[in-house]
């Protein structure tokens, strides 16, 4: 059986026509459920932060967490390279779906470590990793393929609001249910029924995005050649642009203790100012952002996040010097991804590439950005200090204005074209 076969809907548009015929915006009887199951998948996933307090509770060393979480690491990574080849045989939803249990799964793993020990923990980052790379490599494909390229930086913002808005909660919300039960495990059990509930939603979903005018999937597997015909036009650049970003970010979250430390000042400033900006700011501006210039919008986003990083860098030890360069970085990196998302998807439709393929090698460019870049500041921090990183992240987003400057696409690229 085909791939089209696969995906069947009642109504597909041809690429020619897809600003005319896909619809500016999903109903919001889809939407909703939709970022509502994203926010419920990453609140899951966020839950990898609690996993060094469950694994004392159950008598384990908190260090285990590591080993765990690497493993979790090494499934996403596995998970992303082969979620559209799944894909093509069961269809996307129907393997957000799957992959929402199988977060369930990990997440249960986590709640009976008490019965279970470190076998079950380690199962549970397993499961953990494939889930969410499913999730997070397919989710923006749906959205992508049922709207007009000028929609979908509205969509793609909202999806990572969702997640972002999951992921700050699940730390908090994870200690609030510790507290009420006395029992560790208390967060993983309620994670655990909200997978299963976003498991239910992706199912039921099918038919309704049935109903919706959009591109024809033909090619959702990432093959070799899918991966170095994006790499071979001008899609490369945003995926490399997200690399870069990406390891700004990893390198600020990974480190943000070492740094409040060296200035005397509290790491959970960081990650409340930057949770609380970061959401606020996808949500209110996702309606009218993707009416802005998007070539320029993501020259200003690295202008901006280059200013948080040099106020990070040149601060003694304020505090409110501290909030104000977390929220400027925030606002930049905050809005980067969907932005550079956007216009990979977009340059990939109108260049005649498949946007299933690009949307993938994007993300597995945010990955390798994320996942690598700590394991190079780690070293740079052993021997030179944390100062030093920071540096380092300041050359790396002035690399990407400068190249942002410089590409004559970035400064006259508009959603509604898909070329340059």
């Amino acid at each position: 059986m085909n791939a089209s076969s696969r995906f069947a809907t009642r109504h597909f548009v041809a690429p020619q026509d897809a600003a005319t015929q896909l619809a500016d915006r999903l109903p919001l009887r889809i939407l909703l459920p939709y970022l509502l199951a994203a926010m419920s998948l990453a609140l899951a996933y966020g839950a990898s932060f609690l996993l060094a307090d469950a694994l004392v509770a159950a008598g384990h060393e908190a260090s285990r967490a590591g080993t765990v979480i690497g493993i979790g690491i090494v499934a996403t990574l596995v998970g992303s390279v082969f979620a559209g080849r799944w894909a093509e045989r069961m269809g996307i939803l129907p393997l957000i779906a799957c992959a929402a249990g199988a977060m369930a799964m990990a997440m249960a793993c986590f709640a009976l470590l008490d019965a279970g020990g470190l076998p079950m923990a380690y199962a549970g980052g397993l499961l953990l990793g494939l889930g969410w790379a499913v999730f997070y490599m397919l989710a923006p494909i749906l959205l992508i393929h049922c709207l007009k390229p000028k929609a979908r930086l509205e969509a793609l913002t909202l999806l990572s609001g969702s997640q972002m808005l999951g992921m700050g909660l699940a730390a908090p919300l994870g200690h609030f249910l510790a507290r009420q039960s006395g029992r560790a495990s208390a967060a993983f059990a309620a994670y655990a029924a909200c997978c299963a509930i976003a498991a239910g939603v992706a199912w039921l979903l099918r038919r309704s995005l049935a109903r919706q005018p959009q591109l024809e999937l033909k090619t959702v597997a990432l093959s070799l050649s899918a991966v170095a015909c994006v790499l071979r036009a001008k899609t490369v650049l945003p995926v490399a642009l997200m690399g870069i970003a990406a390891c700004t970010f990893a390198g600020l979250s990974t480190f943000q203790s070492l740094y409040a430390q060296s200035r005397g000042l509290s790491a959970d400033t960081f990650f409340l100012t930057f949770t609380i900006t970061t959401v606020l700011l996808r949500f209110t501006v996702a309606s009218w952002i993707g009416k802005l210039p998007l070539g320029r919008l993501a020259l200003s986003l690295f202008a901006i996040t280059l200013c948080g990083i040099l106020l990070l860098a040149v601060n003694a030890g304020s505090a409110p010097l501290y909030v104000a360069a977390t929220i400027l970085f925030a606002t930049g990196y905050g809005l980067t991804y969907s932005t550079l998302n956007a216009m990979a998807v977009n340059l990939a439709d109108g260049l005649g590439i498949s946007i299933p393929a690009a949307s993938q090698v994007f993300t597995l460019g945010y990955f390798a950005g994320a996942f690598g870049f700590p394991y190079v500041a780690g070293s740079l921090i052993a021997a030179s200090g944390i100062d030093a990183a920071l540096w380092m992240m300041l050359g790396l987003v002035g690399c990407n204005l400068a190249v942002a400057a410089v590409t004559p696409a970035f400064r006259t690229y508009r959603l509604t074209r898909g070329r340059p």
